[in-house]
């Protein structure tokens, strides 16, 4: 296929969509030199057209794109680039996606779809539960059948992670902390929502990456770090548009994390006690645990 470059003197539109969640990120322009040096260093190139050269995105920030694949529109002067965003960050203004507003809605206004609620049994109980759709993630409310009934239900707010959760890795604590809830929860009252931002929302993708960099010998902050995150990308927001969806005001948290404790004040959620997460360690896990105390600040 040919790739009209003429049509335009010389520019063609760029649309960038992240692999994985097919998030549009950005739109950018590539001329053919452009075109060229993206095929083959597979790191987009685009041509600015404020600075009348070409730039590689990221060449300051780090926030570089990894090219996955290269599609070509119907009439051949289009391209959809799909990557893998390094830092989780494509706008300079630190948003993700450059699209990050709306025309139609007002500002700051969410676009979250919800489900009804429906039963669900299990091991640990009788529960009911809530879906949310924000974007590209889809988060669940575990909740007991009498919360609403309960003044500061218990709540755990619990990010997502496939491999301790479902195959019950022993290099973290996820699946330790989402049991002790949900048995809380079952004789207490309360509610969890698991929140889909998997390896501290830089997608399981880059936290196996990261899990390369820990075993050779960086723990998960320094990790995270050499892959161009930060030390944590996770966005508490729709969070706490399903606490309020769920009328929550007050709770007894389940957390050791002062980051949770600080957002939900914010958001005037009074905190009426701390329920400590705390499991059982083991060999695997003991770094993982250190650098939450020690550099995330995480109380144990």
């Amino acid at each position: 296929m040919n790739i009209d470059f003429k049509k335009s003197n010389g520019l063609v539109p760029v649309i960038v969509q992240e692999n994985g969640t097919n998030e549009i990120l950005m739109l950018g322009y590539m001329n053919k030199e452009a075109f060229d040096l993206t095929i083959e260093t597979k790191i987009v190139h685009y041509f600015s057209r404020s600075k009348n050269r070409i730039w590689k995105k990221g060449e300051e920030s780090g926030h570089i794109q990894k090219l996955i694949d290269l599609r070509v529109d119907c009439d051949e002067d289009t391209l959809l680039v799909i990557v893998e965003q390094v830092g989780n960050t494509a706008c300079h203004t630190g948003a993700k996606s450059c699209f990050y507003r709306s025309y139609l809605q007002k500002e700051n206004q969410r676009t979250i779809v919800s489900s009804n609620v429906a039963n669900l049994p299990s091991k640990y109980g009788k529960f009911l539960i809530k879906a949310y759709k924000d974007g590209c993630q889809e988060h669940l409310a575990i909740m007991s059948k009498d919360f609403k009934d309960i003044e500061a239900p218990l709540v755990r707010v619990h990010s997502e992670c496939l491999t301790g959760d479902t195959i019950g890795s022993l290099k973290c604590d996820c699946n330790n902390q989402l049991n002790l809830a949900l048995e809380l929860i079952s004789k207490e009252g309360g509610l969890i929502i698991y929140h889909r931002q998997e390896g501290r929302n830089i997608g399981l993708v880059n936290k196996v990456n990261a899990y390369n960099l820990q075993d050779q010998g960086f723990n998960t902050v320094e990790a995270n770090l050499r892959l161009g995150f930060k030390e944590d990308e996770r966005d508490y927001s729709a969070v706490a548009y399903i606490l309020d969806d769920l009328g929550i005001t007050k709770m007894r948290l389940i957390t050791n994390n002062p980051k949770k404790i600080s957002f939900f004040e914010k958001c005037g959620i009074e905190i009426v006690e701390r329920i400590p997460a705390i499991t059982k360690t083991n060999k695997f896990n003991e770094n993982y645990l250190k650098t939450k105390k020690e550099e995330l600040g995480h109380l144990f």
